[in-house]
């Protein structure tokens, strides 16, 4: 049992070992994406299905989020104490039973306990695979797999609705969280059979290191603007997933698989912002891209309000500017928490406090978000214009300036 915790089931040659580990640890973020919608095609049919008010069950996203924040915190020093493949083990088993529940559960209580319960849990595998990546790669190589890793975590949350519309089309509610449980286990299968422990050496667990080696994070001059940037990054990811069904499907009145189909559209933009992106960082420093990403941003947000004022809301106006959007996140999100987890030598703890404290800044912008009835383009224009705003003072004024100095210093 304690060599199954720590090696893999088949060794492979480190050539092709690395290799899968670029693929795997992508996979295994993208379920942590996938994990906030899913289901929410299927968020009008829950509310029906528990009679349920619209605010409460917008928060089945939510509270994935503060489960995923919570999580990111405990998560981050056991990866650290008891090294990355146990702990990443027992998050996939606990997230596959979670998931799993959903189908006998008899109340929007129960669910947004369970969902709770699935944000805690996957919390290990979002923060566990980017710890593996730090363990395993260095410079470009480690560049290159975090930015790909980052893209699988970014796009899950708009790519997911995809699949979760025809799923609710034609299987109702409850078959997206047979899904997430399928798709969990699968994971765990692979992780179990393909990847070994990562950690060379595990430290024995010592309160005053921990504190120490939080404290350090927590005290940089990079940490609160970084934190607050990428958590507003999240839930520019996550407006369209928590208003978008009911703009697509109450009030333009199409079906959950017109909402699905809009949000795969929403990811190629945050794809191809990605894709553009690991081009130009072999080209240019990390500070004059995340500054281009804003200048995308920027052009989004002018073209919502110019729709919003001169055009009628349908699924054009709607989706254009959220590509673009999406686009500059492919710049923002991916390139300011690579630069964050460069801050710390402990790879647990700095991927789990960045994680966390963005996490907990998401959760609070997507419950603000969750309770504005969001029925015009110009609503939408105003929530992205307001949080685009607040990313771009805190960047230029406080968050730049450390990122160059960092780069030029390596």
């Amino acid at each position: 049992m304690k060599n199954l915790l720590k090696h893999s089931v088949v060794k492979i040659e480190p050539k092709y070992y690395y290799a899968l580990l670029g693929i795997l640890a992508p996979f295994l973020n993208f379920l942590a994406g996938i994990t906030f919608d899913l289901h929410a095609p299927s968020l009008p049919a829950i509310a029906n299905y528990y009679n349920a008010g619209l605010a409460d069950v917008k928060n089945t996203i939510s509270i994935t989020l503060l489960g995923l924040a919570l999580g990111c915190l405990l998560f981050g020093v056991l990866l650290d104490t008891f090294g990355r493949r146990p702990i990443i083990l027992l998050g996939l088993l606990t997230y596959t039973f979670a998931s799993f529940s959903a189908f006998i559960c008899s109340s929007i209580d129960g669910l947004l306990f369970i969902r709770f319960m699935q944000g805690f849990a996957i919390a290990s595998v979002s923060v566990g695979c980017r710890t593996i990546i730090l363990d395993s790669f260095t410079d470009h190589k480690f560049r290159v797999a975090m930015l790909y890793t980052s893209l699988a975590y970014g796009i899950g949350p708009i790519f997911a609705p995809f699949i979760g519309g025809y799923l609710q089309h034609h299987f109702g509610w409850k078959a997206n969280f047979i899904a997430y449980g399928i798709v969990s286990f699968t994971l765990m299968l692979m992780f179990i059979v393909f990847v070994a422990e990562s950690q060379k050496k595990i430290e024995p667990f010592s309160w005053p290191m921990v504190i120490k080696n939080h404290k350090d994070i927590l005290l940089h001059k990079a940490f609160f603007p970084g934190v607050i940037i990428i958590g507003l990054c999240q839930v520019q990811l996550l407006i369209y997933t928590t208003t978008g069904a009911f703009l697509v499907e109450n009030i333009l009145h199409k079906s959950a698989i017109v909402y699905g189909n809009s949000a795969l559209i929403i990811s190629s933009g945050y794809l191809l912002g990605t894709l553009i992106n690991r081009f130009l960082i072999k080209h240019f420093p990390i500070h004059r891209l995340i500054a281009f990403g804003f200048l995308i941003l920027s052009g989004a947000v002018l073209l919502q309000f110019c729709f919003a004022l001169f055009a009628q809301m349908n699924l054009t106006t709607i989706v254009v500017p959220i590509v673009i959007v999406g686009v500059s996140q492919g710049f923002i999100n991916i390139n300011t928490f690579s630069s964050c987890l460069r801050l710390s030598d402990k790879a647990g703890v700095a991927t789990s406090l960045f994680s966390a404290a963005a996490m907990g800044c998401g959760t609070i912008g997507v419950y603000i978000v969750s309770h504005i009835n969001v029925k015009t383009l110009l609503h939408l224009a105003i929530l992205f214009g307001v949080i685009a705003l607040i990313q771009a003072i805190i960047f230029f004024n406080r968050f730049r300036k450390v990122i160059m100095n960092l780069e030029y210093s390596q």
